[in-house]
Parts: structure tokens; sequence; C-alpha cells
């Protein structure tokens, strides 16, 4: 191989060396991106399942009243009743 060729053959490899750095680069700040994003959407999914267990807490607490409310309802019916 002619010295010439080398030389042309070592440029074509260290372009192709920066043109790898490159694209690496931008792949990693895509890749930063991307992480961001999901990290967005991780804390959105934590505060709504946060909310979840709120609404959830609440319905058992309005089960529990409701079901307060009817016991003492059939009371008041029950001691009527008698008094009547």
């Amino acid at each position: 191989m002619s010295e010439e060729m080398k030389l042309m053959f070592n440029a074509i490899i260290e372009e192709m060396g920066r043109m790898e750095s490159r694209i690496n680069k931008r792949m990693d700040e895509r890749f930063d991106k991307v992480d961001q994003r999901f990290d967005k959407i991780e804390q959105r999914l934590d505060m709504m399942q946060h909310e979840i267990n709120a609404c959830k807490l609440e319905a058992g607490t309005l089960d529990l009243l409701l079901k307060k409310i009817d016991q003492l309802e059939k009371r008041i019916e029950e001691l009527e009743r008698r008094s009547a």
C-alpha cells in the first residue's frame, strides 16, 4: 500500500471515529431526554396512585357511614314501633 493510500485510509478512519463520537453524543442527549420524560411520567403516576388511594379511602369511609345510618334508622324505627 502506498503512503498516499495509507494517509487516505487513516483520514477516513479518523473521520469515522469523529462521526461515531457525534452520533454517540446525540444518542446520549436523546436518552437523557427520554429518561427525563420517564421520570416525569413516573412522578405523575405516583401522584395519581396517591389520589386513587385517597378515593378508595373516601369510598370505604362513605360505605361505613351509610351502613351506620342504615343501622341507626332501623333502631329508630324499632324504637318508634315499641313506643307506639
